[in-house]
């Protein structure tokens, strides 16, 4: 590591050059401190707890959703199985059922949030620092997806039995 000081202006461009001559397949890295505002950092982390809840909300109503499509589906559901559709086939139903709501509600939200926010830090004089802020929310909505998916499994594989065919 090596401190340059910053009132040289192109102290970097040299010592590249020398790590360059001494081993050509050098990397050379800059290193700076960077400070993060208190209230920047308490708002970011509001905005990732809302979110959160916000995703919590849509996955429960997305569960209850998929539940109630499930059991109006029984006799449906029974009538494929009996007639040899896999099992797995309908499993992967439920999961593109419950991926792309949540894959284009949240596409529709990165875009807007992502354009809001370079808006809102142009007015203020700042520039973008992190493209890549929205990637946690990314995660908890695959994760949300998933855990939609399993939890309606058992429901699923129920309501595939064949006494589903009954009738009353």
């Amino acid at each position: 590591m090596i401190r340059l000081d910053p009132a040289v202006p192109d102290a970097a461009d040299r010592v590249r050059n020398t790590a360059a001559a001494i081993d050509p397949t050098a990397r050379v890295k800059d290193v700076e401190d960077t400070e993060r505002d208190a209230a920047f950092s308490s708002v970011r982390t509001g905005v990732l707890v809302g979110s959160t809840l916000t995703m919590l909300l849509v996955a429960a109503s997305l569960l209850v959703t998929t539940l109630e499509q499930l059991r109006d589906r029984k006799r449906l559901l029974s009538s494929l199985v009996a007639f040899g559709t896999r099992r797995s086939t309908l499993a992967l139903s439920v999961l593109w059922q419950t991926a792309v709501p949540i894959a284009l509600g949240l596409a529709l939200a990165v875009a807007g949030g992502l354009g809001l926010g370079v808006v809102l830090l142009r007015t203020g004089g700042q520039r973008v620092q992190d493209w890549w802020v929205f990637l946690p929310v990314l995660g908890i909505g695959t994760a949300l997806i998933a855990l939609v998916t399993l939890l309606s499994m058992p429901a699923l594989w129920r309501l595939m039995r064949t006494d589903g065919l009954r009738t009353e």
